[in-house]
């Protein structure tokens, strides 16, 4: 499969998103940057730019977001897509209304409230949120990437566009992978994209919310390695 894998993270997270059984199935895969810019569109333009050739996207929830972009952008290039707690549609509106009110909390120090007590647990399965550990690693990365990113991460969430019109031109291989328990971007959501993106697959992973290559990273390997073996000469340009 001579193609490029691009590994596009979340909101607010780094590239230990992505986990070792991931990262053998994609081998050679590439960590999009995704902390430069404050809008969608300018996030795809730059991944684009910083690798060549054609691509198989996997991204999650805002990287999710990113991937759909770059396909609208340079459709030509983009063999597959693995789009991981995704949101098809604009910022919901109660969403975007509170995000102006995290990004001011933010910028005055806040940033460690916003992650630990309205972020990163609300997005995990039941069994997960008493995970010291995962709760430890999703606080890190967070503030490693610090309140400036915060800032422009959720202003090019709250403006993005609703793409939900795009999903039956997509005349290519696309995996929709969701957790069962996942609230932020839930499974009735997943099964809409999927029954309006012709050809695609849909996953459904137990024991995961919204962090599911964190929360099950052995079966969201096992997915999407499944996926590329079944679609490997589509995914060959």
């Amino acid at each position: 499969m001579n193609v490029t894998p691009v590994l596009l993270p979340g909101n607010m997270c780094d590239a230990r998103l992505w986990t070792r059984p991931l990262r053998e199935v994609m081998s050679g895969a590439v960590d999009a940057d995704l902390t430069q810019d404050d809008s969608i569109a300018d996030m795809a333009t730059r991944t684009l730019a910083a690798v060549d050739g054609p691509l198989l996207l996997v991204g999650f929830s805002m990287g999710a977001i990113v991937a759909v972009e770059m396909w609208a952008q340079q459709r030509r290039r983009i063999c597959g897509l693995v789009l991981l707690g995704y949101n098809a549609g604009a910022d919901l509106f109660e969403r975007a209304a509170h995000r102006p009110l995290q990004q001011a909390e933010v910028r005055s120090g806040g940033l460690e409230r916003v992650l630990v007590e309205e972020l990163k647990p609300n997005y995990l399965g039941a069994a997960n949120r008493s995970d010291a550990a995962l709760l430890e690693l999703l606080r890190d990365m967070g503030l490693a990437l610090g309140p400036d990113v915060f800032v422009r991460q959720s202003k090019a969430l709250r403006l993005r566009r609703d793409r939900r019109p795009a999903l039956a031109k997509m005349r290519l291989p696309v995996l929709y992978g969701c957790g069962i328990e996942d609230t932020l971007c839930p499974p009735n959501w997943h099964h809409d994209w999927a029954a309006a993106t012709p050809g695609s697959r849909l996953v459904m992973l137990a024991g995961a919310g919204h962090m599911l290559p964190l929360e099950q990273p052995d079966a969201t390997a096992s997915m999407i390695d499944q996926w590329i073996h079944d679609n490997r000469e589509a995914l060959t340009p």
